[in-house]
């Protein structure tokens, strides 16, 4: 019978569903069925944790930031690229699927990648993105692979934050020439060229022009590597102010392999304050060099001598739009007028960059790297905003895969909805919302995501009154309301101005920040707030907007100038100043709000907005970005605010906590790294000395009200952790990371009640209601899609011990009657090696009940090892459980709440003529399993006996006569019962026996309707027939065995009875 799809599909639910208790344990998130699942980080091993990890969520739909490629002549798939803010990824099968290879380092912010050319297995990685747009991170140095990127040594120049080239020799490749900057934000000595002759073993900084300068830019001649043009660009960055060129810099030239370098200066080259450099040496003929130059005289100039003398090639911006932000040039390694210019588009010119013409119109904007394979001109590999992009027909077409998740995340927020809804304002990549459990085999896929609207996503906040509704803004406080259910957008910010008020910021009356704050006022699900220099609130949906607060940042006009200079501005207002970031209504008090702003001020009203005061800690730092203030859920009064002085060059943690409404602080950062900044901290909401941090590179937590700090990384990549927000339904801690997307620790009660567990030295934790969800894909495979994991499927158990025991303590299920319904105990294996179901780690396990009763006896002579059977059990119906574990001698238990789906209409008579259905037709199954191990044993025992049988002659010739018929009635008795399948699609060349027809019974997902029944009744008829013919089967071995023992012969094992019960009162064995 075919009833369920095949077999094998029928089985796999449930052998999936075993799998769940195995990978929990593993430090992994459960794999959903899919082609490609998201890849997870290397768990840190902290036994204090034990088996918790972060789940990553996605979304990739939206991609992310790439600011390095790199590809190899030699081998036509291999691809690596560097995210701005998450990490080195690695693909082996062309971009089909995507590996990431640098979590294990200690930053995630790549600004270079080089593959050796004579090595593809030697990598070199430049850590700290050299874009400084105003969300740029910061590396540590160089860092070295000679195995494919398994492993990775930090070989040097750690005192550079930004690396903008690695360049290989490619005559001598342990000769390796370095373009750095010292630090974007401070005077820093270690911009310039660096070099090294030994593979990294030693370095010698051999160009440097000044504290405020580094190398854009670093090119090494193909044919003659004494050859070397390096591009030095001063730029600072302010919290306020963009200052992109200056005259400590310009284009140099070495012709000693970057030992010693010359100033190329006249000749061509433009004269006056020169900006960032971007260059390109022609392969086909080296004595053609590009240079693209931030400059008032021109865009792009060219040398046809080896950069004796220049020309002036274009002046047209297209091939250098925002020269701070994006600058690549690269030439074609056949023809010398063949180049391609990475800016806002990509551009294409054919006639040595006397004109451009844009390319790749379905690729994102904004381009940062460009590869081309030295030996194919047609093969390249370009890093956007987007993500990735590769052309195998030189730039005509390109391909890219949605199967990324370095997203650049500014916030997020969630709802209440069943499963709960995250948010993701991304970084030029728009905003999203989608759910924390996928309700698909698959995971949570791209397709599970919804796009709220264009742009730089902010902040993005489901409406608590209408989870179809989304409040999100865009960059500069562009707030709209998005309708989930529609798609339709309403745009509702208070003010508009036209395009010249980004001009003269400071003669304006409102300024908003590119990062303007959205906030729900927690007593009131129609009061909302969009912060600027003051704070405007609405209770009309934006109909109308009022002003409640005075100009609450220090408006220093200074600092409101139009940004970029001096050779060209960029207005964009990602440098907006003197405005707000945060606001956060107290969950205890209404009327109580607080508000953080990027000048270094905390205000806080206690009336609605009545009146204000500024309750700023004196000792923060003056201009330190408050990127969050957080109120208690416990204490009013209480609140905890960070300040990020890293625009500033300073960067130290600051965190603050105060108890009397900001009129005391003490700092409180005892135990976080020195030289990481904070970029949000958030107050538990279940225990008040629990905190939550994020800082730039990791994610920490206090269990002392932030006296002291200890690192929750588990497997977290080192990415910066902007916003942290706890579900308080599902108990989760909801992270957003700027460039690794969202991540969900389910059900932080470990972590919230880890003192307490400590305590003990044994701890049974809560357990959180579980949900029976349906699950259904609407996809046939992802194959390279991008999938993250849902949640684990069941009841979680969590327990803590303070050392592991002899054995690993079994957890016993209970129903309401308190009936034994399970038992989580044993090994299966998993990869062919034997596992436990339940760990027995040192600190803290988790384990998940599926909410299946317990297994089948397994078949163990099937053909094949997926085919001996499920571990689990039916599925058991909605209600109430306990579950009950024995930790040193102590008996714990919990009660725990099993819901059904709340979207599936099925009453609980659904969910108890479901399972008693499933339970009846696996208690059948388990029983045919029982009748062929037996089979397999009298088969064993009798091939083991015949040789004396044979030999006995009359001794033994009743003997052997009853065991040729018994072979012949075990024969056909197991034909009965199995076809043994060995392979998936066996049931098309022959029908399947009595096992296969049940094994389409034991999950049907709903419950049996008359049609099913009848069918079932038929298998019934069958059943019973063949175990009449088992009972006889072993009556007959039973005679044997008698005359076997009188013979003076060993007896052959004896079939056991079996006992067929099938009403649901039949408890299964494990």
């Amino acid at each position: 019978m075919r009833l369920f799809s095949s077999l094998p599909q029928s089985l796999a639910a449930n052998v999936v569903a075993g799998v769940v208790l195995l990978v929990v344990f593993c430090g992994a998130a459960p794999k959903p069925k899919q082609a490609h699942p998201a890849p997870h980080p290397t768990p840190t091993q902290n036994p204090v944790y034990g088996r918790l990890h972060w789940r990553e969520v996605g979304p990739a739909a939206g991609g992310g930031r790439v600011a390095a490629v790199a590809g190899t002549a030699s081998d036509p798939f291999l691809y690596y690229i560097g995210a701005a803010g998450g990490g080195v990824w690695k693909s082996s099968d062309g971009g089909t699927t995507w590996d990431p290879v640098f979590d294990k380092q200690s930053v995630a912010s790549i600004g270079a990648v080089a593959i050796d050319p004579k090595d593809k297995k030697t990598v070199w990685v430049g850590t700290g993105e050299a874009n400084p747009r105003n969300d740029v991170s910061y590396g540590n140095g160089v860092y070295k692979s000679t195995d494919g990127g398994d492993t990775w040594r930090d070989v040097g120049v750690q005192g550079a934050r930004n690396i903008a080239r690695v360049a290989v020799n490619p005559k001598d490749t342990k000769t390796v020439l370095v373009a750095a900057f010292g630090d974007f934000y401070a005077d820093n000595p270690n911009g310039g060229v660096w070099r090294t002759a030994d593979g990294g073993r030693t370095w010698q900084h051999t160009l440097y022009v000044g504290p405020q300068s580094g190398a854009s830019d670093v090119v090494i001649d193909p044919s003659d590597p004494r050859v070397v043009f390096a591009g030095v660009w001063q730029v600072r960055r302010e919290p306020w102010m963009l200052t992109s060129g200056g005259p400590a810099g310009g284009l140099y030239r070495s012709s000693d392999g970057g030992r010693t370098w010359t100033k190329l200066t006249g000749h061509g080259l433009p004269s006056g304050l020169t900006g960032r450099i971007a260059l390109g040496i022609a392969p086909s003929d080296t004595r053609r060099v590009y240079a693209l130059i931030q400059s008032k005289a021109g865009v792009l100039w060219r040398s046809k001598d080896g950069g004796n003398t220049w020309q002036l090639a274009t002046d047209n911006p297209i091939a250098d739009v925002r020269p701070f932000y994006f600058s690549q040039i690269a030439v074609d390694p056949k023809n010398p007028n063949h180049l391609f210019s990475a800016s806002l588009p990509l551009t294409e010119s054919t006639n040595g960059g006397k004109t451009f013409k844009p390319i790749a119109d379905e690729v994102h904007v904004d381009y940062h790297a460009i590869w081309i394979d030295p030996s194919n001109a047609k093969r390249m590999m370009v890093g956007e905003d987007g993500g990735y992009a590769l052309s195998v027909n030189g730039g005509k077409t390109w391909s890219f895969s949605k199967n990324l998740a370095i997203a650049q995340v500014y916030h997020t927020a969630f709802d209440d909805r069943n499963p709960y809804w995250v948010c993701a304002p991304l970084q030029d990549n728009n905003s999203f919302c989608g759910p924390s459990n996928g309700l698909s085999p698959d995971g949570i896929i791209n397709d599970a995501w919804r796009r709220l609207g264009g742009g730089d996503g902010m902040w993005a906040v489901p409406d608590p009154a209408d989870p179809n509704r989304v409040w999100y803004d865009d960059q500069t406080g562009f707030v709209s309301i998005f309708d989930l259910t529609t798609g339709y957008a309403r745009l509702i910010r208070p003010v508009f101005n036209l395009s010249t008020a980004d001009f003269t910021l400071y003669a304006q009356k409102y300024r908003f920040n590119w990062d303007s704050p959205i906030a729900v006022a927690p007593w009131d699900p129609h009061t909302w707030w969009l912060g600027a220099n003051v704070i405007f609130q609405t209770s009309d949906d934006g109909a109308h907007w009022s002003v409640i607060s005075p100009d609450l940042t220090r408006n220093i006009k200074a600092h409101q100038q139009a940004s970029g200079g001096p050779i060209s501005l960029d207005v964009s207002s990602a440098e907006f100043s003197d405005n707000t970031l945060d606001i956060e209504g107290s969950p205890l008090a209404k009327g109580e709000i607080w508000v953080g702003t990027d000048d270094g001020l905390v205000q806080l009203t206690r009336d609605g907005g009545l009146h204000w005061s500024d309750v700023t800690p004196q000792s923060a730092p003056q201009f330190g970005r408050v990127e969050t203030v957080a109120p208690s859920p416990f204490a009013d009064g209480t609140a905890y605010a960070i300040f990020d002085g890293h625009k500033s060059g300073d960067y130290r943690p600051y965190i603050y906590a105060t108890s009397d409404f900001g009129r005391t602080w003490r700092k409180i950062t005892a135990g976080l790294p020195a030289d990481q900044y904070v970029r949000t901290v958030r107050p538990d909401i279940r225990n008040a000395a629990v905190l939550y941090a994020g800082t730039e590179q990791g994610m920490w937590i206090s269990y002392d009200d932030g006296r002291s700090w200890q690192s929750l990384q588990l497997n977290l990549p080192p990415a910066s952790v902007r916003d942290i927000r706890i579900q308080p339904t599902f108990g989760d801690i909801v992270i957003a990371t700027h460039g690794r997307a969202l991540w969900i620790l389910d059900d932080a009660r470990p972590v919230q009640e880890l003192r307490a567990a400590q305590a003990a030295g044994v701890y049974f934790f809560p357990l959180r209601t579980a949900y029976q969800y349906h699950e259904h894909s609407n996809i046939e495979d992802l194959y390279e899609n991008y999938a993250a994991a849902n949640p684990p499927p069941g009841v979680i158990i969590n327990f803590w011990q303070s050392q592991p025991r002899k054995q690993p303590p079994p957890i016993e299920i209970l129903d309401a009657q308190g009936h034994v319904v399970r038992t989580i105990a044993g090994t299966h294996k998993v990869e062919g090696k034997e596992t436990p179901f339940v760990t027995n780690d040192r600190g803290l396990n988790r384990v998940v009940w599926g909410f299946e009763e317990n297994g089948p006896v397994r078949w163990m002579g099937a053909a094949r090892e997926e085919s001996r059977g499920p571990y689990q059990g039916a599925v058991l119906p909605p209600g109430m459980y306990t579950v009950r574990l024995k930790l040193n001698g102590r008996e714990m238990s919990q009660t725990v709440e099993v819901k059904p789906d709340p979207r599936l209409t099925l009453t609980q008579a659904d969910y108890q003529a479901k399972y008693e259905f499933n339970h009846k037709y696996f208690t059948e199954y388990s029983n045919i399993n029982v009748a062929l191990n037996a089979l397999d044993a009298t088969k064993k025992g009798i091939d083991g006996a015949m040789p004396a049988l044979e030999k006995g002659g009359t001794k033994t010739a009743t003997a052997l006569a009853q065991a040729l018929a018994i072979m012949r009635a075990r024969d056909a008795l197991f034909a009965r019962l199995t076809i043994n399948a060995k392979s998936d699609e066996a049931s098309v060349a022959q029908p399947g026996a009595l096992r296969e027809e049940v094994e389409g019974l034991l999950d049907t997902g709903s419950p049996p309707t008359p049609p099913l029944l009848a069918v079932g009744a038929q298998i019934d008829d069958l059943y019973n027939a063949a175990m009449h013919s088992y009972d006889s089967f072993a009556s007959s071995v039973g005679e044997l065995n008698r005359t076997l023992v009188a013979a003076g012969m060993k007896a052959i094992p004896q079939p056991p009875a079996i006992t067929r019960s099938l009403g649901p009162e039949t408890r299964l064995p494990l």
